[in-house]
């Protein structure tokens, strides 16, 4: 680890939410609680989640290059695939009928148990690469501070619906996490924080606003691809059933570009007239 980065401060938390939520489900499971609520315990969510944050104050933490950004995405997802591993092993070895982590099959067969740990073992590398894309968006933000939280909050918004509707919760439960709705509300955020990051003309509100936009397509477009990648998962982000997957895809890419624009503008319109109201009330 490079001199002047808090790794360990950095990573701290994140790991302890992990291992925490981990346990916490093997125990809640193992005790009777029924699967089809311990499944929103999802250490696979919480990883995402714990990336976005990551990326988010890797600058506080004296992270300033993309590249440092790899080597903590591996380690914590080798640390929840861990913890994962242990708790398959301790269901395994103590047949705990209630937990979720290993099937019966799993008991006293060591071939079939072996093959389900190398499943999470050779699952790293692909969630280890997801976790570097989603620590990455807020982390390029960097150079326009004002423009990370909203961003990452629309990220975990995104991820949050995603998940919820994807464990089959009704579309009308699922939509209250909209992330539509928070990107208008950023508007309000970047008005009333602007003047504190130095951004006191409406000018310079407009590239913020136009990036948080980009952020919340791009988000959007991943959960789309996710859908592609475990079409099981139902949402109303994406539908691989109507074919054209990649074509679909690519458009779905370049309307997000346009739309992430438009957005961004409106954004942009609210926070100049909430950063006008504000000085004008302060100067009065």
């Amino acid at each position: 680890m490079s001199e002047g980065t808090d790794h360990e401060g950095w990573l701290r938390r994140p790991k302890t939410l992990l291992a925490v939520l981990v346990v916490a489900r093997l125990v809640l499971e193992t005790a009777g609680a029924a699967h089809t609520w311990t499944r929103y315990l999802s250490s696979t969510v919480a990883l995402f989640l714990a990336a976005i944050y990551l990326g988010a104050v890797a600058p506080l933490r004296g992270v300033t290059r993309f590249t440092k950004l790899i080597l903590p995405a591996v380690f914590l997802t080798v640390w929840t695939a861990g913890w994962v591993i242990f708790a398959i092993l301790v269901s395994a070895l103590l047949q705990l009928q209630g937990s979720h982590f290993a099937s019966p099959d799993d008991y006293g067969n060591w071939p079939h148990l072996r093959q389900h740990i190398l499943g999470h073992v050779g699952a790293i590398g692909i969630y280890s690469a997801v976790v570097v894309i989603l620590m990455a968006v807020p982390f390029l933000l960097r150079r326009w501070p004002v423009a990370v939280g909203p961003a990452a909050v629309l990220g975990a918004l995104v991820i949050t619906r995603y998940w919820v509707e994807a464990m089959g919760a009704d579309p009308a439960r699922a939509s209250a996490w909209s992330s539509t709705l928070a990107m208008l509300l950023c508007g309000f955020y970047l008005g009333g924080v602007g003047p504190c990051f130095g951004l006191k003309l409406g000018g310079q509100l407009l590239i913020p606003s136009i990036l948080i936009g980009w952020a919340w397509r791009f988000w959007v477009f991943l959960a789309a691809v996710l859908s592609v990648v475990a079409p099981f998962y139902k949402t109303h982000f994406f539908d691989p059933s109507g074919g054209r997957v990649a074509v679909r895809l690519a458009e779905s890419l370049g309307v997000g570009v346009l739309e992430g624009f438009v957005y961004g503008v409106v954004v942009w319109g609210i926070a100049v007239w909430i950063s006008h109201t504000a000085r004008r009330t302060v100067e009065a």
